[in-house]
């Protein structure tokens, strides 16, 4: 099994968050209740339109999200590698 660089993950998965973020912001701003329309599809019966606030999308707001998001993105793609590298050391956890 190839390593993984658990920096190079963490970026990778930082910047597809950004990505997915600044999508996310565009829908919510264009059609916020569209956008909650849509993700609530994705929860199996749970009604997220509680969720919705009246309060417009401020650049402090989305910024504050888009760090959010890539920090977190950021410590699961390290972690993934760290402990995908861990699997690499134990004989027969890679199916090889």
């Amino acid at each position: 099994m190839e390593r993984s660089s658990p920096l190079r993950t963490g970026i990778a998965a930082a910047l597809t968050a950004a990505v997915v973020s600044v999508i996310c912001a565009v829908a919510v701003y264009l059609s916020p209740l569209g956008t909650v329309r849509f993700v609530n599809s994705w929860t199996h019966g749970l009604d997220l339109t509680v969720l919705r606030t009246d309060e417009p999308l401020t650049a402090a707001r989305f910024l504050l999200g888009l760090f959010n998001a890539s920090l977190t993105a950021f410590a699961v793609g390290a972690l993934f590698a760290w402990t995908r590298g861990l699997l690499g050391k134990v004989p027969g956890a890679t199916g090889e």
